[in-house]
């Protein structure tokens, strides 16, 4: 298989499991409408387990250029972790909740990896801001990282519109920051 064709079916696959769920997508489908056969996929892949880790390492491939695309689009850490903060709140809404609740459940590997780049690099720009002083001082990056990411996951969940999180994302950022972050943004 031509390295094209491959880049088509990654991006065609992780389309649909964004959109169905990985439980949905069935190899058959993959092949009919992307014009392969079911047995190239299976010669190239040997199993769907290997074709969505195959797309997963993509989508990790992806984020990590968005995450330097947004440093270097950045003036500084506290610009970044906004922008990262907008990103991360994004991201949930690029999926639809079949997919999240697929991964939780079923897969919590690919669920597991998802959350892991997304909260090592928002740890870190919150490390970043609080070495700067422009968030509070005494804040833990991992805890509060934590807690805002799983309350915009949950706001996920429950269906809230993603402009309603991303404004309650930048709010709870902002109510974190020192009267200096504050004036910076």
């Amino acid at each position: 298989m031509d390295e094209r064709t491959e880049k088509r079916l990654i991006a065609f696959a992780s389309q649909s499991v964004r959109q169905y769920g990985i439980r949905a997508v069935r190899m058959d489908t993959i092949a009919r409408d992307m014009g392969v056969s079911k047995r190239t996929l299976y010669k190239e892949y040997k199993s769907k387990d290997n074709f969505i880790r195959t797309c997963l390492e993509s989508y990790v491939d992806r984020v990590g250029n968005l995450f330097r695309l947004l440093r270097l689009e950045a003036t500084d850490p506290l610009e970044y972790l906004c922008a990262l903060t907008r990103a991360f709140v994004d991201n949930l809404y690029k999926a639809e909740l079949a997919f999240w609740l697929d991964i939780t459940e079923h897969y919590p590997h690919v669920y597991e990896t998802i959350w892991g780049i997304w909260m090592s690099e928002l740890e870190t720009a919150v490390g970043e801001c609080l070495q700067g002083r422009w968030l509070v001082d005494g804040l833990d990056p991992r805890e509060y990282v934590s807690a805002l990411s799983t309350l915009f996951y949950q706001a996920r969940m429950a269906g809230s519109p993603s402009q309603s999180v991303a404004y309650s994302a930048y709010l709870m950022l902002r109510g974190s920051m020192t009267m200096e972050g504050i004036l910076r943004l």
